[in-house]
């Protein structure tokens, strides 16, 4: 999804009333709890984002996709930095509330935003050892509150993810 049209969607649903309540649903997203943007867009693989202004500001993004393959579901964590990393298959320790995972980050290309920093992001897809680990992920951000990224200044608040993470199942590709 490009970032300019979830950073434009949140910017109207920020402002609304309505922007306390825990979920809020347009004809293109759900936003839950003011942060956790799920586009219902055919083809942009069910794209679940942590987007917050300070984030955006900073050229900090994480996301998941979702594609449907073999009768299940098929999840990518991916992340989002104003500066490329160094290497490639770089080593990630995902943290959430202390416990901690390891992952290899794969460069997937750059991605214009033009909402906030007006650059490109340089994006990346966590591979995890197992799909164990990365269920382990899943299941400790569903529990956490914290999640902290190497190389991103500000964490992700996991405050309605669970809700987010349930939902995005509707518009996996």
């Amino acid at each position: 999804m490009r970032l300019t049209a979830l950073a434009a969607t949140l910017a109207i649903a920020a402002g609304l009333p309505a922007a306390a309540q825990p979920k809020i649903e347009t004809p293109q997203m759900v936003v839950y709890e003011g942060q956790w943007v799920q586009t219902k867009v055919a083809g942009q693989k069910g794209a679940l984002m942590f987007l917050t202004v300070p984030r955006g500001q900073k050229g900090e993004y994480f996301s998941i996709s979702c594609e449907r393959a073999g009768g299940g579901l098929v999840r990518t964590i991916k992340l989002g930095y104003p500066k490329p990393i160094q290497g490639d298959n770089v080593p990630i320790t995902l943290n959430v509330d202390g416990q901690v995972t390891q992952a290899t980050a794969s460069f997937t290309g750059k991605a214009r935003d033009d909402a906030y920093t007006k650059a490109d992001i340089h994006t990346y897809a966590l591979k995890f050892p197992s799909a164990a680990d990365e269920q382990a992920v899943f299941r400790a951000m569903q529990r956490g509150n914290t999640l902290k990224v190497p190389g991103q200044t500000l964490p992700v608040d996991l405050r309605g993810f669970t809700a987010a993470f349930q939902g995005q199942t509707a518009y996996c590709d």
